[in-house]
């Protein structure tokens, strides 16, 4: 684990600097204030950008990861399957058995709160199962995997850019509260580096071998 951490220390210490960030503005700010606060600073160009940057956090991206790494390595193919996999399962459990009532900030502002939101034409709402962030967990899962395997540390800086981005389109959008993004992201980061240090220790000739390589 240690030579995981260390060799992807360009993704993971900016997270943990944002993640710091973001834990203390939780603090200061209650999660209405804090949303109010980031749904201030929008634009026509933020409006655009992020109304389609948030589709990189849909889960169509782990089927078409998964293929591709199948014709990188196995052993890459199948432990983002399974980290894929994992994280949906703890966060649709957290969503709909455990915290299945908490409102999404349109409904949430609309019940509680006289300010009003400003929102993205053409993208559709949704009022329950706010908290954890699937997208942010998607995005977390695929930008990390992909930082994981690669060598190169500007990629693997780029690759935390753009998982930080998705997951703050959620709130950009009023699709969650930072609440919902800081969770979702930590249950991403946590299953995917400890699925990926379990399958570097399997030692299976097959899984170095890919869709096009089977020597």
């Amino acid at each position: 684990m240690k030579q995981l951490l260390k060799e992807n220390k360009y993704f993971l210490i900016p997270y943990l600097v944002t993640l710091i960030i973001g834990g203390i503005l939780l603090i200061i700010y209650t999660k209405p204030e804090l949303h109010i606060l980031s749904n201030k600073y929008n634009s026509v160009f933020f409006d655009f950008f992020f109304k389609y940057a948030t589709s990189l956090g849909n889960g169509v991206m782990i089927a078409i990861l998964f293929i591709i790494l199948l014709f990188a390595k196995f052993r890459y193919a199948f432990a983002f399957l399974i980290i894929g996999l994992l994280t949906s399962a703890v966060v649709n459990i957290l969503k709909k058995l455990v915290l299945d009532n908490i409102y999404r900030p349109s409904k949430y502002f609309e019940l509680y709160e006289t300010y009003q939101l400003h929102f993205v034409d053409g993208v559709k709402l949704h009022s329950l199962q706010s908290f954890p962030s699937g997208h942010t967990g998607t995005s977390f899962n695929v930008f990390l995997t992909l930082a994981i395997i690669t060598k190169n540390k500007f990629l693997k800086l780029t690759y935390f850019i753009l998982a930080a981005l998705v997951a703050y389109s959620r709130v950009y959008l009023s699709q969650h509260f930072m609440i919902d993004i800081v969770v979702g992201s930590i249950i991403a980061v946590i299953l995917t580096l400890f699925i990926f240090n379990w399958f570097n220790n399997i030692d299976k000739m097959w899984l170095d071998k890919s869709i096009i390589r089977r020597k």
